[in-house]
């Protein structure tokens, strides 16, 4: 009967296994002391006035390239140690749009020293970073988009302190603005005077700045509501031999006004006339309303013409 030595088997296992991995650190060793090529990706870093431009589209990070070089180099240049990015000077960022191969090679191989250069495999870095500039925009409320409570309405002007902002951003965006910027209060059903911080909205906002980024709106508001008054024709410019009888000798008036000022108003504030010298015709006559209290905006007549005889 055969017998086995499990510790004679393990301390072989042990053997075996230091074999292997000298034989394996001994060919490590001798690969990187040869020479090899490689194709790297190498990182960049655009060196270019950052305050006065805007990066449109996010800029290329590495650049590849083709090179050769020692094991030890090209292990360090690519695995272990933390690298310096190849920096590469735009003196004027807006007005380039691409670098080609012809201008980055002088530059690879001026910062990739220990390398050699064989060829970038990078065929074209394409850029787009636009001129920030600044421009002043005037402010305002458009008041058909305030969001009011039903039957209330404006009564007074909109206030906007600061009336104006400094937009800054991308010039091709900045000069697609008008000189008017509208801006709207998000409250919705607004049934009180207003005077509230509203946010000026921007698009783009990782690309576009507004100075400043908020402004302070006023208004007042008031519910309305509508009321209606009979007022009496009053013959005009009639022949005393031709007096009228009107079949219709009232006309209601509808008109919407303040609740809180809606008993103010009488029938002699109004007057509607007929006048002789407008009838088109010896039965019937347009009525005109020739008198309202200036403060009414909505003012409507139930009938547009009236019947007479004489």
């Amino acid at each position: 009967m055969i017998k086995f030595n499990i510790n004679k088997v393990k301390n072989n296992w042990k053997v075996v296994m230091f074999s292997i991995l000298g034989a394996a650190t001994f060919w490590l060793f001798r690969a990187l002391n040869e020479k090899h090529s490689a194709i790297i990706s190498y990182p960049l870093e655009f060196v270019f006035n950052k305050d006065s431009t805007v990066v449109m589209n996010p800029l290329p990070k590495v650049i590849k390239i083709d090179v050769s070089s020692g094991g030890w180099n090209l292990f360090r240049r690519t695995l272990i140690f933390g690298v310096d990015p190849l920096k590469v000077e735009l003196d004027n960022p807006s007005e380039v749009n691409f670098l080609t191969q012809s201008f980055l090679s002088p530059i690879v191989e001026d910062q990739l020293e220990g390398l050699t250069i064989n060829y970038i495999v990078t065929d074209t870095l394409f850029l787009n970073i636009e001129r920030k500039i600044t421009k002043r925009m005037r402010l305002k409320v458009d008041s058909l988009s305030l969001s009011l409570e039903k039957d209330y309405q404006l009564i007074s002007s909109i206030e906007i302190q600061p009336d104006h902002m400094m937009l800054i951003g991308p010039e091709s965006i900045i000069n697609s603005f008008e000189t008017d910027f509208d801006i709207t209060p998000d409250d919705n059903g607004i049934d009180e005077d207003f005077d509230s911080r509203v946010e000026v909205p921007i698009v783009f906002k990782d690309l576009i700045q507004s100075d400043p980024s908020e402004v302070n709106v006023s208004f007042e508001v008031d519910k309305f509501k509508n009321v209606k008054i009979g007022v009496p024709i009053v013959l005009q410019n009639f022949p005393t031999d031709r007096i009228p009888m009107l079949r219709d000798s009232i006309v209601n008036l509808t008109y919407r006004v303040n609740e809180s000022i809606a008993e103010e108003y009488s029938v002699g504030d109004f007057r509607v006339v007929l006048d002789y010298d407008f009838l088109k015709t010896d039965s019937m006559g347009v009525p005109i309303l020739m008198k309202y209290p200036d403060t009414l905006k909505q003012i409507s007549m139930d009938i547009q013409k009236v019947r007479f005889i004489y």
